[in-house]
């Protein structure tokens, strides 16, 4: 049987050297990870199949728009109108009194602008954030108490990961956390692109009282690179209507609160 962490290690390692080696033929992916001419070819597959790499003769290179070439910019204009429809509807799943845990990202960028208007507006109050995005803070922090966690910045996502962050959330406990996610799956569950936010996020679950994913409907039936929850892991999924019936149906049987806005 194959170690999944394992595996998860010799693709991240993979991905790694690529943002600097830029090409990999299947000779130097053995040297790299001291694996066979077999193990090596069924990586470059698997992350292919991830839309991670391409594939070329005897190697292997990054692929355009995978997680290294991430911009919150240009995800930003992605399905816009579906993200904005979807914090709506998570936004009546917040109450006052709440300790939340915000993830990064372009959807819970549109949690965050609602969530402030009604907090401006005074309907809703006392709320505390714990985030590790900066452009959840900026949007948050004149309306609410907003705790801000440290890590390795990362100026493409405009957010903070790796071990410090994860030390750091560790110190608390949250009755709601709001995620996001690149890939879902009724195999793999809830899936994103990078080690480090998944591992943030997994942490997030662990520490709330209710999870709760926020992803639109292209997301949903994709692989993607680091499964950090399966479906009974989450206390509710929110998507749009764009989604696919049959798989709405297929994930509903798993979950506690499927949300379709």
């Amino acid at each position: 049987m194959v170690n999944v962490a394992k595996r998860s290690e010799r693709e991240a390692l993979l991905l790694q050297t690529l943002l600097t080696a830029k090409t990999l033929d299947t000779a130097q992916a053995m040297s790299l990870l001291n694996v066979s001419e077999s193990t090596a070819r069924r990586l470059f597959a698997e992350l292919e199949q991830q839309n991670l790499v391409i594939r070329k003769y005897g190697g292997i290179q990054l692929a355009q728009n995978g997680p290294y070439d991430y911009s919150f910019e240009q995800s930003e204009q992605a399905m816009r109108e579906e993200k904005q429809r979807i914090a709506q509807r998570a936004l009546e799943l917040i109450e006052c009194g709440d300790i939340l845990f915000l993830d990064s990202g372009t959807t819970l960028q549109q949690l965050c602008a609602a969530l402030a208007c009604r907090l401006r507006d005074a309907e809703l109050g006392n709320v505390t954030v714990v985030t590790n995005s900066l452009a959840n803070l900026q949007l948050l922090s004149p309306y609410c108490t907003v705790i801000l966690l440290g890590g390795e910045y990362r100026a493409r996502r405009m957010d903070f990961a790796g071990f410090a962050s994860n030390k750091f959330i560790q110190n608390f406990h949250f009755s709601k956390c709001f995620l996001g996610a690149d890939g879902v799956t009724l195999e793999d569950g809830f899936m994103g692109t990078d080690a480090d936010t998944s591992s943030l996020v997994e942490l997030a679950v662990a520490r709330s009282g209710d999870a709760v994913v926020l992803a639109d409907s292209s997301k949903l039936g994709k692989r993607s690179f680091v499964c950090y929850a399966q479906p009974e892991d989450i206390g509710a999924l929110v998507t749009d209507s764009g989604a696919d019936a049959a798989f709405l149906d297929g994930l509903s049987g798993k979950l506690s609160r499927l949300i379709v806005a």
